[in-house]
């Protein structure tokens, strides 16, 4: 797998190294606080070698939480909306400006869904990392990549435009 090239990291307004969200991921690995939590609603963006992530679990005091409580810094039409369930099903979704999208937008949203998935990995996330019907058939829709993925390892063998780059 090649590396997710993220540098630094924001997450739900604190920016610093990726270590930063190792106590989420370590949540997602944690069937026990995943469950207790009904699992984890987030987003995501890329800033050039900055992931923006805000993560907020389903429940909080019994009361559920909404996407739109969480607004991240920059946030555009290339932000991925999602959530992740007690058993570890990923819904990674995009809402694009219009139903066909031009090869810049194409490579920018596989961009960021690649850097995402790699970035989980590369910190540490372990589970299967299974993607929802509903992301699958998205990504088929939109063509983002080649091969079809259904697990966020197949999203992070996808190509990324920063591979190859010296950093």
């Amino acid at each position: 797998m090649n590396r997710s090239h993220v540098r630094e990291v924001t997450l739900n307004g604190k920016t610093g190294k990726p270590s930063i969200a190792l106590g989420f991921i370590e949540a997602l690995n944690d069937e026990r606080i995943i469950t207790e939590k009904g699992g984890f609603l987030f987003k995501a963006l890329a800033a050039g070698d900055r992931l923006v992530l805000g993560v907020t679990p389903c429940f909080i005091d019994g009361e559920r939480t909404y996407h739109y409580d969480t607004e991240l810094p920059g946030e555009n039409e290339f932000t991925l909306i999602g959530s992740v369930t007690p058993d570890g099903i990923f819904e990674i979704l995009f809402k694009p400006r219009s139903r066909i999208l031009p090869s810049e937008d194409i490579r920018k949203y596989a961009d960021i869904y690649v850097m995402f998935a790699r970035f989980l990995l590369e910190n540490g996330y372990s589970g299967q990392g299974i993607l929802s019907t509903v992301t699958i058939g998205m990504l088929r829709e939109a063509e983002l990549f080649h091969t079809l993925p259904d697990n966020l390892a197949g999203l992070a063998s996808g190509a990324c435009s920063l591979d190859g780059q010296d950093r």
